[in-house]
């Protein structure tokens, strides 16, 4: 039976105890959504990321280029897929069929391991611990990428949530803008300052890191090409990527290849490709990080390690990207809220 709309003050609760039974609810039900989507969190996360770094060339083709918004997104979103998720995808399958080789060919490890215990010695005869920890790790990376593999639905379900969250995004640029800044615990002012902050960050985390990887990993495939090092392509794609490790980076690959080779006697490739990689990599490693600094923002290191840490065991390989950002992204709202609430409000965030 339907209420009348006559009936009026029939609840057994006050005004009061209805608001805080409505919070109540919907701090449950909203525990409830979050708990439930922790599948397509780093969807959505991904779909942000994605709007930040795009939005410029968003405007560009519809206010320059005069362009209609679903044309533009299209093409935006088009783009996006080309430059991010596919090489992605591409590096999964290149480091998966190369395990799949080292798998079916252990002679091939076998031999590589002789060599660097030929360098360490008879002293340190780390033979079969190294073979054993080479194995495990082939073992557990192999079942890694079978299950990303095998879990190819949950790849492009993802993929659709990303960029169905994006199209919307950009169709509807502004009502989407307009409700962050509402629901923001912030005024205006401080909202969009924030907002200025979190794209310098966004920048300063993969496009500054994106680019000082690309140029890294060219180098370093145009170094392996020159000293005759096998599989330069592969290591050099390999090398964007370990590139958004701190404090290793491109080294972790070109310093052992140099050390294979001098274990080979092939002296003029192991010196060579040392030299041209610590050379190289180094200075354009500087040259960047500064300008970069300079031109966006800087990315302080030990937030890069932690982020790293904590973000690939959570998000797989984008938390490389994933995890340094959200630690960015924590204290940048720390910053914010000391600057609102603690300080005085015309104080902005350095």
């Amino acid at each position: 039976m339907l209420l009348k709309p006559s009936m009026k003050n029939s609840s057994i609760y006050t005004a009061e105890q209805n608001k805080r039974l409505v919070q109540v609810i919907l701090f449950l039900l909203g525990i409830f959504l979050v708990y439930t989507s922790l599948q397509i969190i780093t969807s959505l996360l991904s779909a942000i990321i994605l709007y930040i770094l795009f939005k410029p060339l968003f405007l560009f083709l519809t206010a320059k280029k005069n362009l209609g918004r679903s044309f533009s997104t299209l093409i935006v979103l088009s783009l996006s897929f080309l430059v991010i998720v596919l090489p992605l995808l591409g590096l999964s399958y290149l480091i998966f069929n190369k395990l799949i080789g080292f798998q079916n060919n252990p002679q091939v490890l076998t031999d590589l391991i002789d060599k660097i215990q030929h360098i360490g010695g008879t002293r340190f005869d780390m033979s079969a611990t190294l073979k054993n920890s080479v194995n495990d790790i082939s073992k557990w990376a192999i079942g890694t990428f079978s299950g990303v593999i095998s879990g190819t639905l949950k790849i492009f379900i993802s993929l659709i949530i990303i960029y169905f969250t994006l199209f919307y995004m950009f169709r509807n640029y502004e009502d989407f803008e307009k409700g962050l800044l509402k629901y923001m615990p912030f005024d205006n002012t401080n909202s969009l300052q924030f907002a200025k902050a979190l794209k310098k960050m966004t920048y300063s985390n993969l496009l500054g890191q994106g680019l000082i990887g690309i140029c890294q990993g060219i180098i370093v495939a145009i170094g392996f090409l020159i000293f005759g090092i096998p599989d330069p392509m592969f290591w050099g794609v390999v090398s964007i990527f370990v590139c958004f490790l701190p404090v290793v980076g491109a080294p972790i690959i070109f310093v052992p290849a140099g050390i294979i080779e001098l274990a080979s006697h092939n002296t003029f490739a192991g010196v060579g490709i040392l030299i041209w990689g610590g050379v190289l990599v180094t200075l354009v490693d500087n040259f960047l990080r500064q300008f970069i600094s300079k031109k966006i923002a800087d990315t302080h290191p030990l937030i890069t390690i932690v982020g790293v840490i904590i973000g690939v065991p959570v998000f797989g390989l984008i938390g490389l990207v994933m995890g340094p950002f959200l630690i960015s992204f924590f204290i940048l709202l720390f910053k914010m809220y000391e600057n609102t609430y603690l300080k005085h409000p015309s104080e902005k965030i350095e």
